[in-house]
């Protein structure tokens, strides 16, 4: 039996080589050797968008892809524009034909001389392959008289043009609406990490908007966006924490307190005249005598704006954004921000004839902004 294996091996050459190419009856071979596979049915839902439809390929078997691109398939003989969803592209009228294109196999396989000047009687051109290997246990292998030629010669082939091939498929309008929101972002910055400034600021991210269980199990995220959407109390603690520190104005108000758990913002109040008040700048020093310097106050802090994420000592605690879909969640979240910078950024100074009993809007410092 060795024997007989070692012969086999010096007529064809080494049987456990593999072929760098195999035509389209190597794979046909192996095809027709393994079990028949049955034909799958595609199962193709879309959402009417006005006269057109978003279609996508669903898989629920995938969790974590549940919806795949047809981008690549023709639908009723035209490719679908994609969408700014991934995996949902657009269509204009419901599928009833899909077509994929299919690579036909390689033809007319033959070796070629690679240095052409070297052609001769026993050095042809070109062989065509079945005259000088054969084919044995899935590959193409050089016969003895012909092996010692092989290094001189390359493998060569003619390529088909695509062809088109039907797919089998179900389709089903899963919901209407009368328009899909465009691709937008909420665009706030945050602090990378909330515990540390030094680290710099991020973009909040979309996958921190919020929705209901309800909506989505049932509705696609294509229409997640027209759907009610929200920000943890964590977010939009940040989103106005940082808000506050890149739009204040220094000239009016301070932020005093700016931690992860808590945030105040002071107001810079002018006094109506000015107050001298006396400190030990040697109060460090226990074994030197006092020594008293005078200095003068201009102005007192009030306190105007304070939040904490959760319960924290006497900090309000704030509650997070909402909106009826994700674009009206944006608007909220402007209007307030908007608010919220008007209020600290008005300038308010005492009153002179009351002496801080009261005070006036200077209008000489409003809406400056910081320097």
């Amino acid at each position: 039996m060795l024997l007989e294996k070692r012969a086999i091996k010096s007529e064809y050459g080494d049987l456990n080589r593999k072929s760098r190419h195999e035509d389209g009856a190597c794979i046909a071979q192996r095809i027709n050797e393994m079990n028949e596979v049955k034909t799958e049915i595609m199962n193709i839902v879309g959402i009417k968008v006005g006269e057109s439809f978003c279609i996508t390929r669903y898989t629920p078997e995938v969790a974590h892809t549940p919806y795949n691109s047809l981008e690549k398939l023709l639908v009723n003989g035209e490719f679908p524009t994609s969408t700014f969803r991934r995996g949902w592209c657009e269509v204009q009228s419901i599928p009833v034909q899909i077509q994929k294109e299919v690579k036909p196999p390689n033809i007319n396989y033959r070796f070629e001389l690679i240095d052409e000047s070297m052609a001769s009687d026993k050095l042809p051109l070109v062989w065509q392959r079945e005259d000088v290997a054969k084919y044995i246990d899935y590959e193409w292998v050089w016969q003895v008289d012909y092996s010692t030629y092989r290094s001189l010669y390359r493998t060569a082939f003619d390529e088909q043009p695509m062809i088109l091939e039907e797919v089998a498929f179900e389709y089903s309008t899963i919901i209407e609406v009368e328009k899909l929101p465009g691709k937008f972002s909420l665009g706030y910055n945050i602090l990378k990490d909330p515990q540390w400034n030094h680290q710099g600021t991020t973009t909040l991210r979309k996958e921190q908007v919020h929705h209901q269980l309800l909506d989505l199990i049932v509705y696609p995220d294509l229409v997640m966006p027209l759907r009610p959407s929200s920000l943890s109390r964590d977010a939009s603690f940040e989103v106005i924490r940082q808000h506050v520190k890149e739009n204040i104005n220094p000239k009016v108000a301070e932020v005093t307190s700016d931690y992860r758990f808590c945030f105040t913002v002071k107001k810079k109040i002018p006094l109506s005249e000015t107050q001298t008040y006396q400190v030990d700048v040697n109060w460090m020093r226990k074994r030197r005598k006092p020594k008293y310097q005078t200095r003068y106050r201009t102005d007192r802090a009030v306190e105007c704006f304070e939040m904490a994420p959760k319960a924290y000592q006497n900090y309000s605690v704030l509650e997070g954004f909402r909106g009826e879909s994700e674009e009206d969640l944006k608007q909220n979240i402007d209007e307030y921000l908007a608010r919220l910078m008007n209020h600290i950024n008005e300038p308010i100074e005492d009153c002179k004839k009351c002496k801080g009993r009261g005070v006036i809007i200077n209008e000489t410092l409003k809406n400056k902004g910081p320097e």
